[in-house]
């Protein structure tokens, strides 16, 4: 291969073991494996998650819940848009669906009575990220009506942080949540909340409730807890290995020259591959155990280091994510580098990259399709 991901399922399944014992025997655990599991793979990551006991899945769309489905038989939150007819097929296969605003209500009911089967969904509160997410009053009138719609299953109650690395903010937004929370527990209602998801495991375990929602933690992107693990690498490989003499350029735009005399190696990874342009002139690889900076720009699918005084060869590993020898680049380097989220770094790779897995077995699904549609 020219370029690809290594991903480490033992490290994402020793990920799993240490939050649930960070948050204790009473919080449960939901998995958000949106976006391909973040670029890691839905089918085998679900499937260890699912060994590893965790409680529920999140994804952004009925085809990701689908997916899930074909490795694991817990409850998924579908948090993202459907249309009608994707409504319809979630009502029919049980997953839970957001109910994020006020309209939703009588599109659920319709599927149901549609489908003949209850709409099972989780009320989704406004508390400040101002995104998707019903305001308080609304949630309260929806609450209050329930008894209005009874082809409605609402299952918990749930908001979204906007800077969960913040503790204050995080108070302040629970202050939000409050009253929702307060006018069900008034109502009789006993439902399930839940709002922290893994930067808030550092800073605000108050916000634990009785779920969290956990992406970055389990692939072990960022250090949110003590002795995560990265479960992710990214390697390629050189392909050419050249002299560049004092004032040559090197790629396109000529935006290096060579300072002295040099020699460079050409590797096999680029924007398509998930390489980020916004890296160019900032980002280092490792190879032969050594770090050394990408000079030039950042091609589609090349890119230039610097490579001096290197026993580099056509085939030699590169290392773009991950450790080799005693050095290490991580997620969070190349995302500061780049100005970009961490999720980022990883989902892009993810969608450009093929997976070769290790630390753990895992059985591939029968191939399945959709029966949205279907009578």
């Amino acid at each position: 291969m020219r370029a690809w991901l290594e991903i480490d399922l033992g490290a994402i399944a020793h990920n799993t073991r240490l939050v649930r014992a960070h948050v204790g025997p009473h919080t449960r655990v939901c998995a958000v494996v949106k976006a391909d599991a973040y670029g890691h793979g839905i089918e085998p990551v679900a499937q260890v998650l699912d060994r590893e006991g965790i409680d529920h899945f999140a994804v952004i769309s009925l085809d990701e819940a689908i997916r899930v489905r074909s490795v694991s038989g817990l409850d998924v939150l579908i948090m993202g848009y459907l249309d009608d007819q994707e409504i319809e097929e979630a009502v029919r296969q049980g997953f839970v669906l957001s109910l994020f605003d006020r309209e939703l209500v009588d599109v659920y009911v319709a599927a149901s009575q549609k489908v003949g089967k209850r709409a099972r969904c989780q009320l989704k509160a406004e508390t400040g990220l101002n995104r998707l997410g019903i305001f308080a009053d609304q949630a309260i009138e929806i609450l209050a009506n329930l008894n209005r719609f009874p082809e409605l299953s609402v299952e918990s109650i749930y908001t979204h942080l906007a800077m969960s690395g913040d503790r204050d903010e995080d108070i302040r937004q629970m202050g939000a949540f409050q009253p929702v929370i307060e006018a069900a527990q008034a109502m009789g209602l006993r439902l399930p909340l839940h709002m922290a998801n893994s930067h808030a495991l550092r800073v605000y375990p108050e916000g634990f409730l009785d779920w969290v929602r956990l992406g970055l933690a389990l692939y072990g992107v960022d250090t949110v807890v003590e002795g995560l693990r990265p479960s992710l690498q990214a390697k390629t490989v050189v392909i050419q290995e050249k002299p560049l003499k004092k004032g040559e350029a090197t790629s396109y735009n000529k935006l290096f020259r060579a300072p002295h005399d040099m020699e460079i190696a050409v590797i096999a990874m680029g924007y398509a591959e998930g390489l980020s342009q916004g890296l160019t002139g900032k980002a280092h690889v490792l190879v032969h155990g050594v770090r050394r900076p990408i000079i030039g720009q950042i091609c589609m699918n090349l890119c230039v280091i610097d490579a001096t005084d290197l026993p580099v060869k056509r085939g030699d590993e590169v290392v773009i994510i991950g450790r080799q020898g005693n050095e290490e680049i991580r997620v969070a380097d190349m995302a500061l580098a780049a100005g970009i989220r961490h999720h980022e770094i990883v989902i892009r790779m993810g969608r450009g990259l093929p997976h070769v897995y290790h630390g753990g077995e895992w059985t591939a699904p029968l191939p399945t399709s959709s029966t949205i549609g279907a009578e």
